[in-house]
Parts: C-alpha cells; sequence; structure tokens
C-alpha cells in the first residue's frame, strides 16, 4: 500500500539542498555551486590530444580539433561529434573532410547559430578563415581567408602584427571575438572583436574590449554566450565577464573558480548553449588519454533567497517581489556569475531551475516501488499532462494526439502522480511533465525527459566471515570464498589455486564450510563457484554433493535441503554456475556440508560463493547518517524493509536509550516522521525498527544513526 503525505513531498524535492548550498542551512542565498571537473572520455579525448571547442546552437554537435588523429588530414584537424538528445552521449566524431582541412594545422572552430558558417584558426599563417555552405546537409567550401581589417594578407606571427586567432562568432552572427598581439592592446595577447551590420556586410575594424577585460598579461580564447551578455576566456585559469545589455560594456573579468585535481594550466573555454555547462582543456597532469583532453564542469544555482534550508516556490515568489534589487543575493543569471542585478533573466533562470527539479532525481536508483512523482509547482502552468512508462522512445515521442500508451494523467492540477500499483523490481521508468497553459489556448511546454531505476529484488551481502572445519595449506583457506580473490569485474574467476578454499577432513564429522553475517538477514539465493583449478576435470577437487543449512544463532540448525554443485571448467573465464535458493530463510548462519565431490583424492574446495538478501530492514536515512545543519521541524524518512507493515521510531540524544530501545517516540505507517520541534545545535540519535506480526521474524531492527541540528 502506498503512502505518502505532503511532508514527505517536500523532503523528497528539496531534501538535496543541503548537499549543494555552500554556509549550511538558515543563510538566504543566490550563489552558482560549480561542479567538480570531469573528462569527456575516449570517445572525443584520445592519446593525440585535442584543441578548443564550440557547441551548435542546439547543443546537439560539438566542432574541436584534434592533433594528428588517425584518418585526419595534417597536423591539426577540425571534427565534429554529435549526439541525439542533449543527455546523451557524444558519438564517434566525423573528420569535417579535405574541403576544411589541409596538411597544415586548422584549429579553434567556432560554427554560426545557423550552422552555415564555421570560423576556424590556421596556426601557418596566424589568419582566421571562414568555411560556408548553402544548408546544412551541404558540403563545406573551401576556406576563405579573413583579411584587413581583422586579419592580415601575409603571414603574421609576431607581436604587433595583425595577427589572429581562436575566432568565436556571436549568435546573431554579427559580432567576431578572437585573440590578437596587434598594436592597440593592453599586453601581450588581447581579446578584439569586429562588427558588421548585417552577415551579408563586410566585417569593420576590430576594437579592443578594454581594460576590464584584458589586462597586461595575456586574455585568450574568447567564447560569448548564446544571449551574448557572458563572456568566458583564458587568463591563468578561466575567467568570465558580464554585462546587463548587449550594448553595453564589459564588466571586470574574474575567476571562474574550478578546482583542479592536479596542478597545471587549464584553457579554451567553451560555454553550452544554456550556460550550464562549461568545456574546457587540461593538460594532462590532471589524467586523461592524451596530452590534452576535454574536461567539462556544470554549474548549479543555489535559490534559497529566504534562507529557509528549502527551495521551492516561495522563493520564486521572494525573487518576484525583489526585481530591481542589486547586488548579489537575488542575481544568479546569466550563468555562470550573475549581472549585479536582479531582472527578468534571474526569474526566467529560476523558473527554468524549479521546473528541472524532479523527484525521484535525474537517474535515482534504488527507488522504491510505491514511489509518488513529483515536481515543484511554480504556478506557471495552468495544469500539467504526465508521461510515464518503461520505454524512453515511447515517453520522448508521445504527445496528445498520439499518447503511445504513455500518456497516464492529461490536464491534472497536481504537481504529482502516483502510478497504479507497485512498480516492477530493477526496472528503469521514464517520465516526462508537459506544462498546459490556461484556456483558450491551453498551450503546451513539453518538458525534458527524467528517468530513475526502481530497487532491485536482492542485494549482495557485503560483510561475511568463513570458517571450516576442515585443515587448508597456507593461503588456501576459506576466507578465499568471500573475500573476491581471483575474481574479476565481470565474475569470472581464475585457475590459480591460491585464489580458492581447499581442505581435507573434517576429523569426526563431515567437512564444511560455514558463513556468518554481520546479523540476521531474510536470505534471498546463493551462487557458486566450485573449486576452479586450471586441471579440474581431470585432477578434480570441487564439491559435488552438499547439504545446506541455515540457522539464526549458529548453535540450532535447519536442514534447507541438499544440493549438487557443479563442476568448473578449469578456465579463466569461468563464471558462477550453480545457484542456491534460500528461500526466503531469515539467518545469520549458512552451511554447507560437504558429502562428496568430483574427485578421489580426499580433497574438496571451492572458489567462491555470494549470498543475496532482501532488505527486511530500514536503509537510506534522511537525514544522513551523520548530517549536521538539520532543520530543527525537519521530516525524517527511510527506504522501508520490504515487509514493514509499521515503524517504530526511537530518537533521543542519549544514544545507548536508543540502542537499547527504551526511547520510543513513535509508531508509524508511512516511512517518514515529521519530527516536531528539536533543540538547536544538539546531536541526536535515531532508528527504526520495521514491524510486521504476520512474518517470521516480526521485528527487523535498523541501524543507530546520528544528526546534528543546526545552531
Amino acid at each position: 500500500m502506498k503512502q505518502w503525505h505532503g511532508a514527505r513531498m517536500r523532503l523528497a524535492l528539496v531534501g538535496w539542498v543541503a548537499a549543494v548550498a555552500l554556509g549550511g542551512a538558515g543563510r538566504a542565498k543566490a550563489e552558482t555551486v560549480v561542479s567538480e571537473p570531469t573528462n569527456l572520455g575516449p570517445v572525443i579525448n584520445d592519446a593525440g590530444g585535442v584543441q578548443a571547442c564550440d557547441f551548435s546552437h542546439d547543443g546537439l554537435e560539438l566542432y574541436f580539433a584534434a592533433w594528428a588523429r588517425p584518418g585526419g588530414f595534417g597536423s591539426g584537424d577540425i571534427w565534429v561529434s554529435t549526439r541525439e538528445r542533449l543527455d546523451s552521449p557524444w558519438q564517434e566524431p566525423v573528420n569535417l573532410g579535405p574541403n576544411v582541412n589541409s596538411a597544415g594545422s586548422e584549429v579553434e572552430p567556432s560554427i554560426s547559430s545557423d550552422g552555415l558558417e564555421l570560423y576556424f584558426s590556421c596556426w601557418d599563417d596566424w589568419i582566421l578563415r571562414v568555411c560556408t555552405r548553402p544548408s546544412k546537409d551541404a558540403p563545406w567550401s573551401k576556406p576563405v581567408k579573413i583579411g584587413p581589417p581583422v586579419g592580415s594578407i601575409q603571414p603574421a606571427m609576431e607581436i604587433g602584427s595583425d595577427d589572429a586567432w581562436r575566432p568565436d562568432i556571436s549568435s546573431d552572427g554579427l559580432s567576431l571575438y578572437f585573440s590578437s598581439t596587434r598594436a592597440g592592446g593592453y599586453g601581450g595577447d588581447d581579446i578584439w572583436m569586429a562588427r558588421r551590420a548585417t552577415t551579408a556586410d563586410p566585417w569593420t575594424a576590430p576594437v579592443n574590449l578594454g581594460p576590464n577585460v584584458n589586462t597586461d598579461g595575456d586574455e585568450l580564447f574568447p567564447n560569448i554566450s548564446t544571449d551574448g551578455l557572458t563572456l568566458v576566456l583564458s587568463r591563468a585559469g578561466i575567467s568570465a565577464a558580464t554585462r546587463e545589455f548587449i550594448e553595453d560594456d564589459w564588466g571586470p573579468a574574474v575567476p571562474v573558480e574550478i578546482r583542479p585535481p592536479d596542478a597545471g594550466n587549464f584553457h579554451s573555454p567553451a560555454l553550452s548553449p544554456d550556460g550550464s555547462t562549461l568545456y574546457f582543456e587540461a593538460v594532462a597532469a590532471w589524467g586523461g588519454y592524451g596530452g590534452g583532453d576535454f574536461w567539462q564542469v556544470t554549474f548549479t544555482p543555489v535559490l534559497d533567497f529566504n534562507g529557509d534550508g528549502s527551495i521551492d516556490s516561495d522563493d520564486y515568489l521572494s525573487l518576484s517581489n525583489n526585481l530591481g534589487a542589486e547586488g548579489p543575493l537575488y542575481d544568479i543569471a546569466p550563468l555562470p556569475l550573475g549581472d549585479g542585478v536582479a531582472d527578468t533573466k534571474d526569474l526566467i533562470a529560476c523558473a527554468e531551475y524549479l521546473r528541472g527539479v524532479r523527484s525521484p532525481g535525474p537517474d535515482a536508483t534504488d527507488v522504491p516501488r510505491d514511489v509518488v512523482l513529483g515536481w515543484i509547482d511554480i504556478s506557471l502552468a495552468d495544469s500539467y499532462d504526465v508521461y510515464f512508462g518503461s520505454s524512453r522512445e515511447d515517453v520522448v515521442d508521445a504527445n496528445r494526439v498520439n499518447p503511445l500508451g504513455v500518456l497516464v494523467s492529461e490536464g491534472q492540477a497536481a504537481s504529482m502522480y502516483d502510478p497504479d500499483g507497485l512498480l516492477a523490481f530493477d526496472e528503469t521508468y521514464y517520465w516526462r511533465i508537459d506544462e498546459v497553459g490556461a484556456a483558450p489556448d491551453s498551450a503546451v511546454s513539453e518538458g525534458f525527459v527524467s528517468s530513475f531505476t526502481t530497487e532491485l529484488y536482492a542485494y549482495p551481502l557485503e560483510t561475511i566471515t568463513a570458517v571450516s572445519n576442515g585443515t587448508s595449506e597456507e593461503g588456501q583457506g576459506p576466507e578465499n570464498t568471500v573475500n573476491g580473490s581471483g575474481l574479476n569485474a565481470d565474475g569470472e574467476h581464475s585457475t590459480n589455486v591460491e585464489d580458492m578454499w581447499l581442505a581435507t577432513g573434517g576429523g569426526a564429522e563431515p567437512l564444511y564450510i560455514q558463513y556468518e553475517f554481520d546479523n540476521a538477514y531474510r536470505l534471498h539465493e546463493m551462487l557458486v563457484w566450485n573449486h576452479n583449478g586450471q586441471y579440474e576435470t581431470v585432477f578434480a577437487c570441487g564439491v559435488k554433493d552438499v547439504t545446506v543449512e541455515h540457522s539464526l544463532d549458529g548453535t540450532n540448525w535447519t536442514a534447507l535441503g541438499d544440493v549438487q554443485l557443479a563442476q568448473a571448467p578449469g578456465m579463466s573465464t569461468y563464471t558462477a554456475n550453480t545457484v542456491i535458493d534460500l528461500a526466503g530463510v531469515a539467518a545469520r548462519y549458512v552451511r554447507i556440508m560437504v558429502k562428496s565431490g568430483y574427485g578421489t583424492y580426499g580433497q574438496y574446495g571451492l572458489s567462491g560463493v555470494r549470498f543475496f538478501y532482501t532488505h527486511t530492514r530500514p536503509w537510506q536515512p534522511q537525514p544522513a547518517d551523520g548530517q549536521t545543519g538539520v532543520d530543527l521541524d525537519g521530516v525524517f524518512d527511510w527506504h522501508p524493509g520490504c515487509e514493514a507493515v509499521t515503524h517504530e521510531v526511537y530518537l533521543s540524544t542519549d544514544r545507548q536509550a536508543v540502542v537499547d530501545s527504551t526511547a520510543l517516540v513513535d509508531t508509524v505507517t508511512a516511512s517518514c516522521w515529521q519530527t516536531g520541534v528539536l533543540e538547536p545545535g544538539q546531536t541526536y540519535y535515531w532508528r527504526i525498527v520495521e514491524v510486521n506480526e504476520a512474518e517470521t521474524p516480526s521485528r527487523w531492527e535498523g541501524d543507530v544513526w546520528q544528526f546534528t541540528t543546526s545552531e
């Protein structure tokens, strides 16, 4: 039976705030959190190294230069990679061909917003070039040099000459930004800009972007945002300058606070069209695949304007009431730095961000099967259409005319949806929320597709102790069956006998191997890898016939039944070939009693075992174990045990009282609990006991968790 209420929905939607809000709950803020850098991976990066990239206007194409990549035409070539959707991976890059690339070095591409002009540098003469095409399906023309007043008619490689490199074309196609050492600048390399009245007109004389952008050092690799209000560039790292309107001068360029994983240079920034992601090049010291790799960071605005520790529609209303305010509190757009004033750009950014808040979150795993989908209602929609199903393609393509069986609710007012029944175990589901405007137009604004994966039916046990009454050679003890020795990531076991258990005799009683867990569990099944020595099929040591027993206390044993274990092939590609159904027994101990083996040498062994259990205890607590700065009147939440009917909640500042189960504060039917008022600056301990009188055992005690409240 599903159980949900408003408090739990609020927790699910905004409980992640503490993970990204800097400085703790209770402080009003509007700031941007920069993620840790991540490598774009080997599809884009390779051993030869990459250099400077640019996004297409829709974000689905990535143009970049690569050095001496197989399939190229020169020392540096321009390539393009595509992706189906913004959340899809980049596909294998394609060389732009001999019309664009030559035997020289074509680098630093910039694609126009209509996709019909490609600007780039040539390091052979430091003169910019442009290729054109009549349509996006047509081939590129041969490149044309961009001469005076932007560039030189002769090779230009000396400081003071009219060199030009790393071009970036604005989204309206009327401004061309580039680096140059030409006369009239402030330092070595400066950022310059040339304009034209229309895309058919010639470029006018370039102008220097001035002392807010340029210094007596080097400013390189300009990249202009889609809205023209943010300029990112290289200056001893990466910096950004902003302006409120296109006609304004640039404000001072300030560093983008990227936290490098290692020392070394990073440069050549490129903003995604929505401003939420920054690609850049970093040196090999960071790790990766070549001499220089592309990395990325994302920008996440923190929008707790009213300082209540939550991000919700109240913050949107607070921003709406403070448009025009100066200072950093309400200034979140354009990403990543803002422009110093709260205006309609901030309102739009806040609305778009809140539209993206979903529960479950993107790519969430271990989601309970009784999940209720939720999103924040910011009152910009009159109603919602909900699409939900296990086919991503159907959820992407469906609409009111062609619902494809996944339009599960049309025109609903509520900002939550409760799927019918329990969802399947270990299934990935996709969902989309479309906003519907008010009548008479009832315009539909299509939402993005998010996904989550439900909980597994059974999970592998991690903490296991193995013992045996047999005698083993050093290095071949029973612990080898549970410590992962000899197993690779694909579950294949080696043929090295020192990665296995091998024993003789059990004395007066039959030989056994026994497993003890850190607690009692509801056991689902056991996988067995038999002894897998290189010559196993000839000199067999594997166990054949066994009796499986289980116990809660290690003294009183119950036989599960007799099982025959399959023989191992003696190959390094061996995967577990016996699955023993443990029938959901509650046990802390399992014992395998050996009755016979595949050989006649009086030695018996196994390579490995793996136990799986179902979650009968509570897990994934919120607040998380050890969390600080917890609200004084918050909501507790946990992933319930699969058999629970009721949940006993124990809470105290006295840990022993919780351990001894003398601090019961409530019994609830939902797997969440409203705390009431807690004391500030206190460390609390809490525990959940899952109860179901119809099952044996009827009670499953959870771990003791702790948290500290805000001051």
